[in-house]
């Protein structure tokens, strides 16, 4: 057991490097800082408190957004390099099971992934930091009401986004496994990504009306196939509005996403080992 988990440690740092190495991570790193250093811009406008919530909304979106496709692209991409480079045949011709080399492509990509929020997250919190001091002060002057912005709660809310992007590394694990292309699994990697932002819809489009009993059980069981990405978008009520984050709420989204991970981590290796290299 000791064994199996440093050689997934060992491909786990060796997928990180590869990662780090690559313009397309280069690319969407710096563009997604540029994005939230950019928001800045918004304080020539007086919007007043609301203003933290745009310079949030703003972040939030750019972090996910770009996250989002570093996590399908460079999964598939790094995936395929293996495949296609016959490196993976290698690597699988000494004592390293399948489970092993999935892991630990999944634990470098994630890290990488980690990397990413951490920075961004910390340049929101510089941002909001920033703004939120000035907006207190000219709140005093006026005596209103200082604007809310708890930075304990963007470091929970970036610790969600960094869950949330390790179930889209999972799941498109999971397609590439079965996948016979890159582009294939991108793409469909892509649309469960779009799914699972929309299957709250499903819920409340097939789950409320229905009846309870048998039909309802399988219902709910299709509607959550995929997981509710949606669910992790706690950002707003974490950093602007932390006293309306009900009781139990963060434990259960994060024993959901790493209930997902694991799902779609063994429905990686099963395909994969049906796979011919």
């Amino acid at each position: 057991m000791k064994a199996a988990f440093h050689r997934s440690l060992w491909i786990a740092r060796i997928t990180f490097l590869e990662a780090i190495r690559q313009r397309f991570f280069a690319f969407l790193f710096v563009l997604g800082a540029a994005l939230v250093l950019a928001s800045g811009a918004v304080r020539v406008f007086d919007f007043g408190h609301s203003e933290l919530k745009f310079l949030a909304d703003f972040g939030f979106g750019g972090l996910f957004l770009f996250g989002s496709i570093l996590g399908v692209v460079m999964t598939a991409q790094l995936f395929f390099a293996e495949i296609d480079n016959r490196t993976a045949l290698t690597l699988l011709a000494k004592p390293l099971s399948r489970a092993e080399f999935l892991a630990g492509k999944f634990l470098g990509i994630w890290a990488v992934l980690g990397v990413f929020v951490l920075v961004l997250a910390a340049l929101l919190a510089a941002m909001l930091g920033w703004r939120a001091a000035e907006l207190a002060q000219l709140a005093a002057e006026r005596r209103l009401a200082p604007p809310e912005c708890d930075l304990a709660g963007l470091a929970l809310y970036a610790a969600l986004q960094w869950l949330r992007l390790g179930v889209i590394v999972a799941m498109v694990l999971a397609v590439a496994a079965a996948a016979r292309t890159f582009l294939f699994a991108v793409v469909v990697g892509a649309l469960a990504v779009l799914a699972g932002q929309l299957q709250w819809l499903s819920q409340e489009l097939l789950l409320k009306p229905a009846e309870p009993g048998l039909g309802h059980a399988a219902l709910w069981l299709l509607t959550h196939l995929l997981p509710n990405l949606q669910q992790f978008n706690l950002g707003d009520a974490l950093v602007l509005a932390p006293h309306q984050v009900t009781a139990g709420t963060l434990p259960w989204v994060c024993l959901s996403g790493v209930a997902y991970v694991v799902a779609f981590l063994v429905l990686a290796t099963f395909l994969f080992r049906r796979r011919e290299i």
